[in-house]
C-alpha cells in the first residue's frame, strides 16, 4: 500500500472516529460536516471526498455496531432445541436493547436511510440481506425438523419476521413512553400469532 493510500485510509478512520463521538454527543442533527471535520482535524473537504453526506457517513459510522451487536446476538443464541419463537426474541432482545441506548440516535438513522434509493445505503442493506439469509437458515433447519411446514418459502417467512420485526422497533424509537419489555412484549406476541397463524383449519385447506 502506498503513502498516499494509508494516508487516506488514515484519514478515513479519523473521520468516521470523530462522527461517532459527535453523533453520540451532540446527535446527528445538531452537527454538521463541518463540526465533524474540526473534531477529527481535517478540512470540511475531505470529509466530502470520503462521505458525500451526513447521511452516508451516519451510515457507515454506526454500521460496524450494529454489525458487533447482531454477531453477539448470534454468537449467545439459545441451544439449537429452542424453540424458533424463543430464538428469534433472544436476536430482538439483543438488539432492542442496543438500539435502547441511544433511541434518538438510531430513530435518525433509520429515518434517514430507509428510503433512500437502492445502493445509496451499501452497508445497512447487505445487514438486511445477511438478516433475511440468517432467518431463512433458521427457517430451513426447522423445516428439517419437522417443526416447520415443509412448503412454507424461507424466504418470504424471514422477509415477514423481518417486517414484524421492524414494525416493532420503528415505534419503539418513535414512541418515549414504550419500555424495552413493552416492545418486546408487543413483538413476542405477534410474532407468535404469525408463526401459529389466524386462519382457521378449515380457510387454511381451502386456500
Amino acid at each position: 500500500m502506498s503513502r498516499r493510500e494509508t494516508t487516506k485510509l488514515e484519514t478515513r478512520q479519523l473521520i468516521l472516529e470523530a462522527a461517532r463521538k459527535l453523533f453520540h454527543t451532540k446527535g446527528p442533527e445538531q452537527c454538521t460536516m463541518r463540526d465533524i471535520a474540526k473534531e477529527a482535524g481535517v478540512s470540511p473537504a475531505s470529509v466530502v471526498v470520503h462521505f458525500k453526506s451526513k447521511t452516508a457517513l451516519l451510515e457507515v459510522a454506526l454500521y460496524e455496531d450494529i454489525e458487533r451487536t447482531i454477531a453477539n446476538a448470534v454468537a449467545t443464541m439459545p441451544h439449537e432445541n429452542a424453540s424458533l419463537h424463543d430464538r428469534l426474541m433472544h436476536i430482538a432482545h439483543c438488539m432492542y436493547g442496543f438500539y435502547d441506548n441511544d433511541r434518538e440516535l438510531y430513530r435518525v438513522l433509520i429515518r434517514d436511510t430507509t428510503f433512500e434509493k437502492a445502493g445509496e445505503n451499501p452497508y445497512l442493506t447487505q445487514q438486511l440481506e445477511d438478516y433475511l439469509q440468517f432467518f431463512g437458515a433458521m427457517i430451513e433447519q426447522e423445516k428439517a425438523q419437522g417443526t416447520v411446514q415443509p412448503a412454507a418459502d424461507a424466504r418470504i417467512a424471514a422477509a415477514s419476521l423481518f417486517s414484524l420485526y421492524f414494525t416493532v422497533l420503528m415505534e419503539f424509537l418513535r414512541n418515549p413512553n414504550m419500555t424495552l419489555d413493552m416492545a418486546l412484549g408487543w413483538l413476542a406476541a405477534t410474532a407468535h400469532q404469525h408463526l401459529t397463524g389466524i386462519l382457521t383449519p378449515k380457510e387454511v385447506k381451502e386456500k
